[in-house]
């Protein structure tokens, strides 16, 4: 290993891999400057929504294994206070009937789901190691969890291919594909990892007592007390070595750039030719954040998945809007949430057109509460339009569709594109939510750490 020196490092992207890569580095020593073209946060930041803020981007909390992970390599204590959700995964409405992940006893569909936990309870000690560790092919601790993992998938690739093999109820196996969307991708297209997401999450949801935008905060705060310099409103518009160009024409070089933006962005800013097409991206979508006059007589949360996976994957895959979609409602008192998937189009779907409309009153329909939106105190619709402002092509929330052999934590990922120029977040690290952004995160630092950085 390499004498350790301090280096001058520029991060690409405030969102939270940049900020939380920011603190691991700055905390050995480092003069770590943040370059976000907008607010710090990325997906994850605070709305007005009438006279209250709502917290926007990841909803929720899984996998605490790896933020208690990154917390233990900075040597600090929990700052989230992170509490469990009523109804872990809640209520999933599949065309065969509603079910609640985990299954509860009295439901018919309950000794299919502990056949199914069973399954996958080898996995179940492995996935903080899953989400964080290098993926070498001669790190023995890397093919130790690959034979964990492939004794129970076996030889199914994909979420599909193992749920068929399984012999589960309808309810039940629809339900368990729904959390390859997770990734922005239908069972077909997904590893079969993410089928057994519900069996390795269980009951352990959560979410910090303030909100996720405690999140925010706690990461700001850790870059702020190592010296991380944060530069919001500072659009980088060329990347070439380790030097950067500023909107406005300002020219900084680093010894060391990260990038936490979408690789396809940075290959525009490295001026290399991108290819970008619809099919090729994960799903983008659409956030409505509504305040009502009295709280929502809804599960903390609900998921409505499309009713045929085949048919949303030709959709999405097309560019198209899906008749039914899938959607994610989060209900916090008179707060709700309502997530639409929608393909990674860039479109400015607001709240009245049609397709939203009908998607909304699906949600309404299904939960008992037809027309219930209408009586909304005030509502904030963050489109795909929106999501694209932050480089992501057309909105794609997890970055280009890979091969499903090239998916999950444990396929290699082109980490390091040049001694002076690395990348993360989950257009590399793939799968959605934050175990999958900080695991990367944490891959990243161990890599540079090796290499005396």
């Amino acid at each position: 290993m390499t004498t350790r020196q301090v280096r001058e490092i520029g991060i690409l992207g405030g969102g939270v891999a940049g900020l939380s890569m920011a603190a691991l580095l700055a905390a050995r020593g480092h003069a770590v400057r943040v370059y976000e073209r907008d607010r710090a946060g990325g997906k994850l930041r605070r709305i007005a929504l009438g006279d209250a803020d709502v917290d926007t981007g990841p909803s929720l909390f899984t996998f605490p294994g790896v933020w208690q992970a990154y917390l233990h390599r900075l040597g600090e204590p929990d700052l989230l206070n992170l509490q469990p959700l009523p109804g872990g995964l809640g209520v999933h409405h599949t065309p065969f009937g509603a079910l609640p992940l985990p299954v509860p006893p009295d439901h018919p569909s309950y000794s299919a789901w502990q056949r199914y936990v069973r399954r996958a309870a080898p996995l179940a000690p492995q996935v903080t190691a899953l989400l964080t560790t290098p993926p070498r092919l001669r790190d023995p601790a890397f093919r130790r969890l690959g034979r964990v993992l492939f004794g129970v998938t076996g030889r199914h690739l994909t979420a599909a291919g193992w749920l068929r093999a399984q012999g589960l109820p309808p309810d039940l196996h629809h339900a368990l594909g729904t959390h390859a969307l997770n990734a922005g991708l239908v069972p077909q297209d997904a590893p079969a990892l993410y089928a057994l997401i519900p069996a390795l999450v269980g009951n352990q949801v959560f979410r910090p007592a303030a909100g996720m935008g405690a999140l925010l905060d706690g990461l700001l705060s850790l870059g702020q007390t190592r010296g991380v310099q944060l530069k919001e409103g500072t659009a980088v518009v060329g990347v070439s070595g380790q030097t950067l160009t500023l909107e406005g024409g300002e020219v900084r070089r680093h010894d060391l750039l990260i990038s936490a933006m979408d690789p396809a962005r940075l290959a525009r800013l490295r001026g290399h030719s991108v290819q970008s097409r619809v099919n090729r991206r994960t799903v983008s979508g659409v956030a409505l954040y509504a305040t009502l006059p009295a709280p929502a007589p809804w599960a903390t949360t609900n998921v409505l998945p499309p009713g045929d996976f085949r048919h949303f994957r030709s959709a999405v895959r097309q560019g198209n809007l899906p008749t039914e979609t899938l959607a994610l409602v989060h209900a916090d008192g008179g707060r709700v949430a309502i997530l639409l998937t929608a393909p990674a189009t860039a479109e400015a779907l607001s709240l009245d057109r049609p397709w939203v409309q009908a998607q909304v009153a699906r949600v309404e329909r299904t939960l008992g509460t037809p027309g219930l939106l209408a009586s909304a105190l005030d509502v904030a619709v963050l489109p795909p339009s929106h999501y694209a402002l932050g480089g992501h092509p057309g909105g794609a929330l997890y970055g280009a569709v890979l091969p499903v052999w090239r998916s999950g934590p444990l396929h290699p990922q082109p980490y390091r594109l040049s001694p002076g120029l690395w990348q993360v977040g989950t257009g590399v690290h793939p799968g959605g939510g934050l175990p999958a952004v900080l695991g990367g995160v944490l891959i990243v630092d161990q890599l540079l750490r090796e290499a005396g950085i």
